[in-house]
Order: structure tokens, then C-alpha cells, then sequence
């Protein structure tokens, strides 16, 4: 009696148990399963790190804004001593709106009335405030986002000697003309000899703006040179930039610096974003947009100027200074 028992469990033990065959059928099916997932996956992932950038993107908008009701212009897009001897130092316009974004902490640490400037790059608060990560800046698409960059060998607030200023993934749309030279630095021109609206050492107000305020550029997306480089665009700095060459250009991806630049120049070529197919935008009316690096470059060009085609940009496509304006994003 037992043992024909005894036999009886080894019978439902056996018939309990997987085989070879059958466990890799299990495992087949979960490796399909994955692969139809994970697309979806990053997708969904990329879809609400895009979200949060437009958010960010917002954030800024309403804060020039704000700057825009309290001053009665937009923040200079850069100061630069060097053309004009009363500039506060070189200060852009992200230090002028930090009160706006909820950093009124950070931007009670910069001495911007000193005399002589107190240089971002000095020993003191106003160096320490420029090595502050602003996350309204920032894409969380981008791999490299929060950490610091390049900027100048005084400026140092890291470990390593090229720990200089807190990246940021946005730039002031400033012209539609090329600002930089291969290989070199290059600056800002002067507002209003600028085409677009972030011009260095003097500010623009909306009623500058006679395409529109909603049908101009403002502040576009760039990106650092990637994870660990220590090379991008820093909020605190000359962080303006032009459309020339377009949205992801050649030499705008994925860091917007020249590739020619030994010096790893932090002063980037354009826009440019880890999100496909284009990068997001806002409109001196405030609203934000996602422009696509398809986006044809004479409407990119017209997107940017403030009052109409610039000469140089009617020399190339034969545009008439006479011809409607370009307007809206596609």
C-alpha cells in the first residue's frame, strides 16, 4: 500500500515539472513580450522628458515676462565690457531673470552693481552663484544636464580645473546671421545691430518687435557636448546664439560646438536638443513651440528677425525687403 502510494507522488511530481522545451518557449515569449514593450517604453519616456522641457521652457517665457512688466524691456542678452565700459560685467540674460524663476537666493549673490564688475569669474559669492544649477535651464533629455562646464581657467568651482559654470540647455535667440568664427571665440553683436531680440549691451522691448512678439524667437535649446565633457553653454556667460546654421545642424550636434575648436570653445554654433527631430523654442509672446530640423532656413530666418529679412539673408535667396514677412512656426 505504501509503496504503490510512494509511486503515485513521484507520478505527480513529474507531471508538475517543465521541461527544457517548454521553458524555452516561456522564455522566448518574454524576450517577444520586452521587445514590443520597450519601444513603447522609451517612448513614453522621451514624450515626458520633452513634456518637462516645454514646461521648463514656459517657466522662462512667463519670467521674461515678468522681467518685461517690472523694467519695461527683455533682459540685454549679454553684457560686454569690452564694447561698452559702464556693462556690469559679463552677465546674461538668465542672471537677470532669476528672481522670476523662484533663485531670488542666487541672484542676491551676484554683485551686479560693484565697481569695478565683479566678473562671474572672480573669487567670491558672485563665483560661487555662477556654479549654481538652475534647473529651470536644463532638458532632462540631456545626458549631460546639471553638470558643469568650461568657461574660463579663473572661474573654477569644481574638482577638476574645467568645473567652471552651470550648464544650461537654453540659449537667447540673438541673430539670424553666423556670430562665430571656426576655431575662435566670437560675441554678440550689439543691440540693435543684432536682426533678433537678445542682442548684447542694450535691450529690446516688445514694441521693438514689429514682425510680432508671436512670430519671434526668444530663447531656443542648445545642448552641452556630452556626459563628462565639461563643454556647453553656461546660463551665466555670453549664452546667446544665432540660427544661421539651422536646427541640429552639422555643426550644431549634439554639443553646438565646432568640431574644429581644439580648445573645446564653450560658445556653441546654434540649437540643437536630444529630443528627435527638432528642439523647443519660445515665441516672444511666450508660448512654446517644437520646431522641426526640417523646418525650411530662410522661415527659420525669418522666425528670428524682429523686423523683417536682414539684408545679408535677402542677398542670399533673393528675398524683397518688401515681401510679407515669414511668419509662425510650421
Amino acid at each position: 500500500m505504501y509503496r504503490n502510494n510512494h509511486k503515485s507522488e513521484i507520478r505527480n511530481q513529474k507531471s508538475t515539472a517543465f521541461t527544457l522545451v517548454e521553458l524555452l518557449v516561456v522564455i522566448t515569449i518574454i524576450g517577444i513580450l520586452i521587445a514590443l514593450l520597450l519601444p513603447a517604453v522609451q517612448a513614453a519616456r522621451e514624450a515626458a522628458r520633452r513634456l518637462q522641457c516645454q514646461n521648463n521652457f514656459k517657466q522662462v517665457g512667463l519670467a521674461m515676462h515678468n522681467y518685461h512688466l517690472v523694467v519695461g524691456c527683455f533682459p540685454v542678452g549679454v553684457f560686454d565690457p569690452q564694447t561698452k565700459t559702464d556693462a556690469p560685467g559679463w552677465w546674461s540674460w538668465g542672471a537677470y531673470i532669476l528672481p522670476h524663476i523662484e533663485q531670488q537666493a542666487v541672484f542676491d549673490m551676484i554683485e551686479f552693481g560693484a565697481s569695478p564688475p565683479r566678473y562671474y569669474f572672480l573669487a567670491g559669492n558672485t563665483r560661487l552663484a555662477a556654479g549654481k544649477v538652475i534647473s529651470a535651464f536644463l532638458c532632462p533629455a540631456d545626458p549631460q544636464a546639471g553638470e558643469l562646464v568650461y568657461s574660463v581657467s579663473e572661474a573654477q568651482n569644481g574638482p577638476d580645473p574645467d568645473d567652471d559654470t552651470a550648464m544650461s540647455n537654453m540659449a537667447g535667440v540673438a541673430d539670424s546671421r553666423d556670430r562665430s568664427t571656426p576655431g575662435g571665440r566670437s560675441w554678440t553683436r550689439n543691440f540693435p545691430e543684432v536682426d533678433g531680440i537678445l542682442g548684447g549691451n542694450w535691450p529690446c522691448k516688445i514694441a521693438d518687435i514689429k514682425d510680432g512678439a508671436s512670430n519671434t524667437l526668444l530663447v531656443g535649446e542648445v545642448t552641452g557636448a556630452g556626459k563628462g565633457t565639461r563643454r556647453g553653454q553656461a546660463w551665466v556667460d555670453d549664452n546667446t546664439q544665432d540660427t544661421y546654421e539651422g536646427i541640429n545642424g552639422p555643426n550644431t550636434a549634439p554639443g553646438g560646438i565646432y568640431p574644429s575648436d581644439a580648445m573645446g570653445d564653450m560658445y556653441a554654433a546654434g540649437f540643437a536638443s536630444w529630443h528627435p527631430g527638432g528642439c523647443n523654442f519660445v515665441l516672444a509672446d511666450g508660448s512654446v513651440h517644437f520646431l522641426s530640423q526640417n523646418i525650411a532656413q530662410v522661415t527659420l530666418w525669418a522666425l528670428t528677425t524682429r523686423n523683417g529679412p536682414s539684408p545679408s539673408n535677402i542677398a542670399r535667396f533673393g528675398v524683397s525687403p518688401t515681401e510679407p514677412i515669414i511668419s509662425g512656426p510650421p
